[in-house]
């Protein structure tokens, strides 16, 4: 088997062109009036259900992650409001609550990106700050910030209110438009994602009122459209999704914030680095993928190689849905329906130059997903890095490959998987891909810009 195993839309939210409809993440409205239309309730209700049996018709394994009684229900329920038309923006507000009820993090409607990328290519700025949201459903600011040049917000700051909202409540209500194998999953992604939600799901936009609490201290923050935030102490490479440098004598640090990007690209930009950190005699190696929600498994394959140590594969079986977007022509790789199933029995070697042969750490979190998941399970799996940081929100073994396909009215977007893969080493085990070593985000490990898993590994590796 040789096609690739992923869509990586959860990595891919900026990312756009592929060649199939059904494949294609962000693609034009036909009719851009259709911004402003207002929609009948009749054909809101049609789109519910074509997202409802869109899912029903592609995902390989509802049953297993959604309740499928309550899933019915929260479609009878959703329909039962739409006694009023309504523009896109409106009905997604609606229609996009049935998306957790899925529980699958490749299974969700898109927000209305038509309508969030012209206000914003229009002047209006979405919430302009990186926030982190702990299993206590606590968030803090992940960065320092500076207002108008001066120092405003400090990292590990607690957010408790934005617009007169509690945090907690924005989160239960954001996280039913996201999808995620559980409910803390959802709200990592709302939080990755604080900007576009806050304004799909509340309208928030342009201006906030928040209230923080630093070292016991409550105050109010007002964040105006006119006003500059910038992240303080900050170097140009925190705003890279690749990057390597030196942390110490014979110690690098790898940061891989997506798979998803050209693999050509990332082949040589993996050569050139692992050339480089051969060069330095680097003996030990932090690779960071706690920012990485997936993408393409050609990338994530590239970079095992380069840490493996010996034959590996990254999966160990996968089961397929077929439907119409994906049976072939003439139907020639199954009938809609069909379930296929196969054993994966690509073993892959580790590359010839500049291998890393040294001790390596990875850092993981709960919004590490997708091909990351993928990634961090193989080199557990097959005992090629030592793993340190939270566990991953999405279960070990990933759903993959999905479909997309536009509601028949409002052309809102939906994304549903079609694929199933279990991890190398062949596990059914519930759950995430749990590290070797657990840290905590709170207050403590946030602030004066800390950063608890790269912190652990300098110990692990210094004890050593």
């Amino acid at each position: 088997m040789n096609f690739k195993i992923f869509s990586g839309l959860l990595a891919s939210v900026f990312l756009y062109g592929c060649s199939s409809s059904h494949l294609e993440i962000f693609p034009k409205l036909e009719d851009p009036q259709l911004v402003q239309a207002k929609i009948e309730p009749a054909k809101l209700k049609e789109d519910i259900d074509a997202y409802y049996f869109g899912a029903l018709e592609r995902h390989p394994n509802l049953e297993k992650y959604a309740n499928k009684e309550e899933l019915a229900k929260k479609v009878s329920d959703l329909k039962a409001k739409m006694d009023k038309p309504m523009t896109r923006a409106e009905f997604f507000k609606v229609v996009g609550q049935l998306t957790h009820k899925f529980n699958d993090g490749h299974s969700m409607l898109l927000w209305p990106y038509q309508e969030f990328n012209q206000i914003t290519e229009s002047g209006s700025k979405p919430f302009p700050f990186a926030i982190t949201i702990n299993s206590d459903n606590q968030v803090f600011f992940k960065k320092s910030y500076n207002h108008q040049g001066k120092d405003a917000i400090a990292s590990g700051t607690k957010l408790l209110e934005i617009n007169g909202v509690p945090v907690e409540e924005l989160f239960n209500t954001m996280q039913q438009y996201t999808g995620g194998e559980s409910g803390y999953l959802r709200k990592q992604f709302a939080a990755g994602r604080i900007g576009i939600y806050l304004w799909a799901v509340y309208g928030f936009i342009d201006d906030f009122n928040l209230v923080v609490e630093n070292n016991g201290d409550v105050s109010n923050v007002v964040v105006r459209n006119s006003d500059s935030w910038e992240p303080a102490n900050v170097d140009d490479k925190s705003k890279q999704d690749f990057y390597y440098n030196t942390l110490e004598s014979g110690i690098g640090y790898l940061y891989v914030g997506s798979f998803d990007v050209d693999p050509d690209w990332f082949e040589e930009f993996a050569n050139n680095t692992f050339e480089q950190i051969q060069e330095e005699g680097i003996t030990a190696l932090i690779v960071d993928v706690r920012d990485n929600t997936g993408g393409n498994t050609d990338t994530a394959t590239y970079l095992s190689r380069y840490l493996a140590n010996d034959k590996f594969r990254m999966i160990s079986s996968i089961k397929e849905k077929i439907n119409t977007d994906n049976a072939g022509i003439f139907n020639y790789r199954g009938e809609p329906g069909d379930i296929i199933e196969e054993q994966w029995d690509d073993w892959l070697k580790p590359v010839n130059a500049n291998g890393f042969s040294g001790d390596v750490y990875v850092l993981i979190s709960p919004i590490t997903y997708s091909s990351g998941i993928v990634f961090a399970s193989t080199m557990k799996d097959h005992k090629f890095a030592t793993l340190i940081g939270q566990e991953t929100g999405g279960n070990a073994n990933q759903t993959a490959q999905g479909n997309l396909f536009n509601l028949p009215h409002s052309k809102l977007r939906a994304y549903i998987t079609t694929r199933m893969l279990v991890r190398p080493s062949g596990s059914l085990a519930p759950g995430g891909v749990k590290p070797h070593h657990v840290t905590e985000v709170n207050e403590a490990t946030l602030s004066n810009d800390n950063d608890p898993e790269v912190n652990k590994a300098l110990e692990l590796i210094n004890q050593k």
